[in-house]
């Protein structure tokens, strides 16, 4: 008998490395995902109002499957700033849809994860190397607010309960090649399928950052762009093409992050490895 769909969902964060953990846990046999990684159904306005029907639909189940789920890290962000395509609020209206799922969350360093977000919009021609990061967190509020940690747990442990949640930690769970198959065992046994299944590739990078180089010729002008294309493949990974972050930029941002870990920590019962300064 094929199993409802989805019996859960991985709902972040954006760049904590659910891209490994979707192609990993894909692989499994008794495992069903969307026809994409992130449908983006409870975040987006047009997505939504395709209806509850299309969004199954987008499901691969068979009988043999015992957990059906998808992948898509803007879940997480549930409270914030609305921005013209996205709803808000998500938690309620997973919750009100399937209110039996497991969750998977992965969570990252939140200035690190932040960094990573502003050269990711970059990559997306969004904005030039000139803007610097808290520019770019005026425009694209899901920067800094998908960091959010604290908030963002606290308005999704309003609808689930904590045992509900497998949470994940970039840096000792996903990253180290070593913590790759422990983790992956976890997360199956969390999904309710056998945990000793082994994916194939499992220290491939994933969604690995561009080079600088790359990313400064993609937003310069055509004639520039042209001049930047003679330059020997040798010389692209200088220094003098560095895109750099300001200290004080990260610095504001840890300064804004602090009280949020804390509020993690309080609600995770375990402290966070991760440095945010004094």
């Amino acid at each position: 008998m094929a199993v409802p769909a989805p019996t859960f969902l991985c709902i972040g964060t954006q760049k904590g490395g659910t891209t490994w953990l979707a192609r990993a846990v894909a692989q499994h046999p008794q495992v069903g995902t969307g026809v994409r990684k992130e449908l983006q159904f409870f975040n987006h306005r047009e997505a939504w109002s395709r209806g509850m029907g299309w969004y199954e639909e987008q499901f691969r189940e068979r009988p043999r499957h015992r957990a059906v789920g998808e992948f898509t890290p803007n879940y997480w962000w549930t409270v914030g700033t609305p921005t013209s395509n996205n709803y808000l609020g998500i938690a309620e209206r997973v919750a009100a849809s399937y209110p039996d799922l497991q969750l998977v969350v992965c969570l990252r360093h939140p200035v690190d994860r932040a960094v990573s977000a502003y050269f990711h919009h970059m990559q997306a021609r969004r904005y030039p190397p000139s803007v610097g990061l808290l520019e770019a967190v005026e425009r694209y509020p899901d920067v800094r607010e998908l960091g959010d940690h604290g908030t963002q747990l606290s308005a999704w442990l309003e609808h689930f309960p904590r045992e509900r949640f497998l949470v994940l930690v970039y840096e000792t769970d996903i990253r180290p090649d070593a913590a790759k198959r422990p983790t992956l065992r976890r997360t199956f046994e969390h999904l309710g399928v056998r945990p000793g299944f082994v994916p194939r590739d499992l220290e491939l990078a994933r969604n690995a950052r561009g080079r600088d180089f790359d990313l400064r010729r993609r937003h310069a002008s055509p004639v520039v762009r042209r001049a930047m294309g003679a330059v020997p493949e040798r010389l692209r990974g200088s220094p003098r093409w560095r895109i750099e972050v300001a200290e004080d930029d990260r610095r504001q941002l840890a300064e804004h992050y602090r009280p949020e870990v804390a509020r993690l920590e309080t609600l995770l019962g375990r402290t966070m490895p991760w440095d945010l300064g004094e």
